[in-house]
C-alpha cells in the first residue's frame, strides 16, 4: 500500500510540473499539442513552429519575432530592402 501511495504522489507531482503556467492571453493545449499557427518570418523559409507550453487564445496569433500574441501579424519588411 505504501508503494502505491508513493507512486501516486510522484505521478501527481510529475504531472503538475508538465503543465505550464501561461501568461494572460495564452492557454496550455495539453498533452496533444502539435503545431501552433504563427506569423510568417521575413525570410524565404518560414514554417509553423512546434510549441507545447502555451498557445495564443482564439482570435490571436503568435508573432514569430516577438513571440507575443497579436490580433494581426505585423507588416513584413524585406531583409534585402
Amino acid at each position: 500500500m505504501k508503494l502505491w501511495t508513493v507512486v501516486l504522489f510522484v505521478s501527481v507531482i510529475s504531472f503538475q510540473q508538465t503543465i505550464a503556467e501561461c501568461p494572460p492571453g495564452q492557454y496550455n493545449p495539453g498533452p496533444d499539442c502539435s503545431f501552433e499557427d504563427i506569423c510568417p518570418v521575413p525570410i524565404s523559409h518560414s514554417a509553423r513552429s512546434h510549441y507545447c507550453d502555451c498557445w495564443c487564445d482564439a482570435g490571436t496569433i503568435r508573432d514569430s519575432q516577438t513571440m507575443e500574441c497579436v490580433k494581426k501579424c505585423p507588416e513584413l519588411k524585406s531583409p534585402y530592402a
